[in-house]
């Protein structure tokens, strides 16, 4: 198992918080799909970070759930828990993703304190299969609510796009769809948002709302569900507001009080130029206001599928991978902006080009300057704060070399990534077990 930590050795003494993982068993299916032709104390944790550096767990391989992309997930912070839904398992093909055929419907969690997966089998109800959706944790309700996304059952043919909501039980794991009448965003894929604490809604923002997959329909409306009522409202805050974008990452503070909105793209999503700035909606006042351009020296490239999260202990934003416009493609650069000084930080590089593409596709083994101490280069994953831990816990996500399955922790002390399950598939071959031997990126 590779530990790669910027600096500082590994081998020092510390404490793990333990926890158990549950399970329940049963299967359902409903619906909730746009018409179409085809197609404990929740806050426990919040301030409970260890006095030093710390090991991590050894991880017990029982049970890994499948390579995926474009999954639905949150962080559970009462059980310190990364719970995600769903998701896309088609291997890219020519570069572009093929989505499977039925798409996922299975649910997981990861247990950050004993650093082991669970499936867990839901009895009664539960969502339909998607991927490209967005979750929120409710602490409130103790509970994860999933919003939109999109599946189709073949591998042509336009998608079908929800606007469902569907809440899971964190303490006994079963699904609930919640009724929200009329009104609200429209079915969509690619949303992104987070949750107001204070008032106990779920925000969304964005979107994709075409069904077709080779064309986009970028969406800048924003929306709160009340998850008492089950009804939406439209916020229409004060201010510049974002411009319509899809892939785009988002972040709440520890408060529940300003929504982070980072990059993205817009109707020429699939080639760019890709967007870099930065913006906050301050959920108290009902106002936009852009933190950065995205423009300048030393920022990172604009991307979309990147993923952000808020460090609370410093009061910042880090922001990780997604793919660029530019000749490297998917990124694995670890980036933190400053939300006092408002400037960006570059934490790892990550890698660099070392020998250009032959072709389309084509890449050599020696492509880039490989950068072991930090995950593989990807895109559409997922990410979550362990502010008890210290952490950013890292998932899956798609890679040059398809899908992977790897599970990394950025420490929030060491200012370093951590690898804690070594990927099945997805990659590059000078990763592996006999670099030299590399006739092509990814393994032959």
């Amino acid at each position: 198992m590779r530990m790669a930590v910027i600096g500082i050795s590994l081998l020092m003494s510390g404490c793990w918080y333990l926890a158990g993982p549950t399970t329940i068993c049963g299967d359902d299916f409903q619906s909730g799909l746009e018409e179409c032709d085809d197609g404990n104390d929740a806050d426990a944790g919040m301030t409970l970070r260890d006095s030093g550096p710390t090991d991590p767990p050894v991880p017990v391989e029982k049970v890994r759930p499948m390579p995926r992309s474009e999954l639905l997930g949150a962080f559970d912070e009462q059980r310190r828990q990364l719970v995600f839904f769903g998701g896309d398992d088609g291997l890219p093909i020519d570069c572009q993703t093929a989505p499977h055929p039925v798409g996922l419907d299975d649910l997981w969690i990861y247990d950050a304190a004993s650093a082991t997966f669970e499936e867990i089998f839901v009895e009664g109800a539960k969502p339909p299969a998607r991927a490209r959706g967005m979750a929120v944790y409710d602490p409130t309700g103790d509970q994860m609510v999933i919003f939109g996304g999109r599946f189709r059952r073949r591998d042509r043919g336009e998608y079908v796009n929800f606007k469902d909501v569907w809440a899971l039980d964190l303490e006994n794991k079963t699904w609930r769809q919640i009724e929200t009448g009329s009104g609200g965003p429209t079915a969509r894929s690619n949303p992104a948002g987070g949750f107001d604490r204070q008032r106990g809604e779920m925000i969304v923002f964005g979107g994709n709302t075409s069904r077709n997959g080779l064309a986009f329909g970028p969406q800048n409306d924003t929306y709160a569900l009340n998850m008492e009522t089950g009804t939406w409202r439209s916020i229409r805050a004060e201010g510049e507001r974002p411009e319509a974008r899809l892939f785009h990452a988002a972040a709440v503070d520890s408060e529940g009080q300003r929504l982070f909105i980072y990059g993205g793209g817009d109707a020429n999503a699939w080639q760019g130029p890709f967007l870099g700035d930065l913006w906050v909606l301050d959920l108290e006042e009902q106002r936009w206001e852009q933190l950065h351009n995205g423009r300048g020296a030393n920022v990172p490239m604009g991307r979309i599928w990147a993923t952000v999260a808020y460090d609370a202990t410093s009061d910042r934003l880090l922001l990780f991978g997604g793919h660029n416009d530019g000749d490297l493609g998917n990124n694995n650069d670890t980036w933190s902006f400053d939300l006092s000084e408002r400037e960006w930080i570059n934490l790892t590089e990550g890698e660099t080009i070392e020998e250009a593409a032959f072709g389309f596709c084509d890449f050599p083994p020696n492509f880039t300057v490989p950068d072991l101490e930090a995950p593989e280069r990807r895109s559409a994953h997922l990410s979550a704060m362990d502010e008890t831990r210290g952490e950013w816990i890292l998932f899956a996500g798609e890679t040059d070399c398809g899908i992977i399955d790897d599970v990394w922790v950025f420490d929030m002390q060491r200012e370093g990534w951590i690898e804690l399950f070594e990927p099945k598939v997805g990659e590059s071959c000078v990763r592996g077990e006999n670099p030299e031997a590399c006739v092509a990126l990814c393994p032959q």
